[in-house]
């Protein structure tokens, strides 16, 4: 396939958090070496778009040794299911491939995700793709996960969460690692990583190539992944420049049509997937999804004071991807093939032929271009602590296309395929600028403030109104502006009360357009974010609890209706909200043994909300009215542990879980449309040795994981419709079965 290229760059810092949820990368330069002083550092620089203790609101970093420890090869979100609030999904069962992340109930297009401080994000689905990114941990530094609205960034506004990527920080010393796992499904991962170390004590380069691959729990959810990272530094005591590439390649067989309901106990590994032609026929072999994904980003940075940096990444992202599908009985007017076709009969007569199996490939290519910037002034006496002025200019271009590789007949095509839709090009501006600071006003009292302005232009083709439902080149255009305010008090030098709200706005998406008539066109929707809480950072004990009101107008939500290809099409509803609870503790009462917890307790409806249910028998639409009804995909209660204790020098053993409560899969809370509460326990072995010197190499590591241990039955994701015919209500539940008992083994080099 062609190539598809997204970019950023804005080096990230790893912002103040939790002692418990920030532990140093090994390697990389700590701030108090001569070195450090004499050079301006990644870490010197933080991010504008993370968080701080100083900021009012909540947040975790999840640290690199945190993060290698969960990495055998699963995408992000299954590293970060340790996290509050977050429910994950994988397409084919295995974490590898298509694989989604839920925080606080909201799915991923509602999450911004940055990757050194720009937007990754797709700018019309708002959906970020990790399977475009194969083991993207392997050169991550760091991710702040920020729950509910978080401070100003870049890309569209987030609707529950924020991720915050930083790639890999300067290491003063050259090193070099071959890492490689195995296990079950066919399951592999290799990555050979290497560096320089400081060379005339200003220059760096580090190189990562990585593939993995996996069959899949799910028949045929087969996984072929690739990717590089590529990054040269210069620095000195004034000046940071860093050019990065990062390229990700991804072909997969389609698992995303999930299973039906029916099939759940009798085979629960089916994939309906390419078996158009018929159920008993083998399936298509080239059912497949093709992406490839390049970030070029180059940072800028100069101190331009003791007090004062300024930092601009300008930003280019180019490409495309298409997925493959057989398709039978299609009509000939849909693929522009002109007339019918003839054929002999048994009779020697000729049958009239209107429709063809085919062959079809949907392309989607795109342009991501921009810069984002920030100055940052960081005085060092007064009350101001801290002021930012930033923002981000992003331009984007889409193309839509679909073309035919094969037709059974009516049509004869050449190799280069032939095009049969081609929509015009979509265009998309978007430029945010904003300013915050924080202020102490006593000496345990702090005032954190941010406005931001945004502005965006769309312009797409949509259905414009007229009765046929035709559709045209429109321009759309919104103005946001996004306050936001929080208080902090610390009541001792490790615990601290903090308050916080902030308002977010976001526009709809690509499909929120062109799947809805013009007369039910969706508008911008708005969330009104408050935040509280108390957390303790030192200690054996650490812990947190979080209070959060999350206030929809115009929230989207799912409308019962599912477009041509089977996306749901979403509606806005004028009042709902997400009310929660989250606590989080570590404990560590003897240096070998360490016992980490998160909880979430939420209440997440819908007021005043009317369901559609297409009527066949006399029309239209079936309306019901619901007073008050939950949310779909938002579980009352989430939950996860890790318990490690390390009975010997470098063995450490651990247990980890998660639970998610029930989650319905449309807005009725319908027990029948749901996907059952889960309870997954896994284990995991890590032997950490360091041989005496042999041939340079350093450190050794072993390290076993065995998921879902108990064999539970589960499902994480899914989808309904349903319609009225022949008197009949009918419903059709979908959903995504997860792997039973399965492993992964790793053997990790470091030189």
């Amino acid at each position: 396939m062609k190539t598809v290229l997204l970019a950023g760059v804005a080096l990230c810092a790893l912002a103040a958090a939790p002692a418990w949820a920030q532990v140093p990368a090994s390697g990389t330069v700590p701030t108090d070496t001569a070195i450090a002083r004499r050079i301006l550092t990644p870490g010197a620089i933080v991010t504008a778009t993370r968080a701080t203790d100083k900021t009012g609101t909540t947040y975790q970093n999840v640290s690199r040794d945190q993060l290698q420890a969960r990495n055998f090869g699963q995408d992000i979100p299954y590293l970060l299911d340790q996290t509050p609030s977050v429910v994950t999904t994988s397409d084919a069962g295995t974490g590898v491939g298509y694989t989604g992340i839920r925080i606080r109930g909201t799915d991923g297009t509602r999450i911004n995700v940055t990757l050194n401080g720009v937007p990754v994000n797709e700018a019309e689905s708002h959906g970020v793709f990790f399977v475009d990114l194969p083991d993207l941990a392997s050169s991550t530094q760091s991710i702040q996960v920020q729950r509910g609205a978080g401070p100003s960034t870049n890309g569209a506004g987030a609707f529950g969460a924020s991720l915050n990527v930083e790639t890999l920080g300067l290491r003063s010393k050259a090193y070099a690692e071959v890492n490689n796992s195995a296990g079950s499904f066919g399951t592999w991962k290799s990555t050979i990583m290497a560096g320089t170390g400081l060379i005339n004590g200003h220059f760096t380069v580090d190189a990562r190539a990585s593939r993995v691959q996996s069959e899949g729990y799910i028949d045929r959810g087969w996984s072929r992944l690739k990717s590089l990272y590529l990054a040269g530094t210069y620095s000195d005591e004034k000046t940071l420049l860093r050019a990065l590439v990062l390229t990700g390649y991804e072909t997969t067989y389609q698992s995303w049509y999930g299973l039906a309901d029916s099939l759940l106990h009798k085979n629960r590994r089916y994939n309906e997937a390419g078996t158009d032609a018929g159920q008993h026929q083998p399936g298509y072999k080239n059912q497949t999804d093709n992406y490839q994904q390049d970030y070029y980003q180059f940072l800028i940075s100069r101190q331009l004071t003791s007090t004062l940096n300024l930092s601009v990444t300008p930003f280019w992202t180019r490409g495309g991807g298409y997925y493959e599908e057989y398709k039978a009985n299609q009509g000939f007017a849909k693929y522009g093939i002109g007339g019918p076709a003839f054929q002999p009969n048994a009779s020697g007569s000729l049958d009239t032929l209107t429709s063809t199996d085919v062959i079809r490939r949907r392309w989607l290519k795109t342009d991501l271009y921009g810069a984002t910037y920030a100055l940052q002034l960081r005085p060092t006496t007064g009350r101001l602590t801290e002021a930012t002025l930033g923002g981000a200019f992003v331009g984007y271009r889409g193309q839509h296309f679909d073309e035919l590789t094969w037709a059974q007949r009516g049509l004869n095509i050449p190799e280069t395929g032939t095009r049969y839709y081609d929509e015009p090009n979509a265009h998309k501006t978007d430029f945010n600028v904003y300013a915050r600071a924080n202020v102490s006003l006593t000496d345990a009292l702090g005032i954190f403030g941010d406005l931001q302005y945004r502005t965006v232009r769309y312009e797409l083709f949509a259905p414009d109104g007229r009765p046929d439902g035709a559709k045209s080149q429109q321009a759309i255009n919104f103005r946001f502006l996004n306050p936001k305010a929080g208080l902090t008090y610390q009541l001792t030098g490790s615990t601290q009360l903090y308050a916080s709200f902030a308002v977010a706005q976001r526009e709809p998406t690509r499909t929120d357009y062109t799947d809805t008539p013009a007369e039910r066109r969706p508008t911008a929707e708005t969330l009104f974010n408050y935040e509280a809480g108390l957390r303790r950072t030192a200690g054996k004990v650490q812990a947190s609890l979080n209070g959060y009101y999350m206030r929809y107008r115009n929230q989207l939500v799912l409308s019962g209706h599912l477009d041509d290809v089977g996306n749901p099409i979403h509606t806005n509803v004028a009042d709902s909200y997400r009310a929660g609870v989250e606590g989080q503790l570590a404990w560590q009462p003897v240096s070998k043994f360490t016992l980490t917890a998160t909880a979430t307790a939420s209440r997440n409806k819908i007021n005043n909300y009317t369901d559609y249910l297409a009527d066949y028998d006399q029309g239209g639409e079936k309306a019901t009215y619901f007073k008050q009804t939950n949310i779909a995909f938002s579980p009352d209660l989430t939950a996860a542990y890790t318990a490690e204790v390390e009975p010997v020098a470098g063995l450490k053993l651990a247990a980890l879980a998660r639970y998610a409560g029930r989650q319905y899969l449309d807005n009725t809370s319908t027990a029948s449309r749901s996907i059952a509460p889960y309870y997954v326990q896994d284990v995991r072995l890590r032997y950490l040795w360091h041989p005496a010197a042999f041939a340079g190499l350093r450190e050794v590591e072993m390290a076993l994981l065995v998921n879902n241990v108990f064999a539970t039955e589960y499902v994480n994701n899914g989808y309904t419709y349903g319609y009225v015919y022949g008197g009949q209500t009918q419903y059709f539940n979908y959903v995504y079965p997860q792997a039973k008992t399965n492993f992964l083994a790793s053997l990790n080099l470091r030189f």
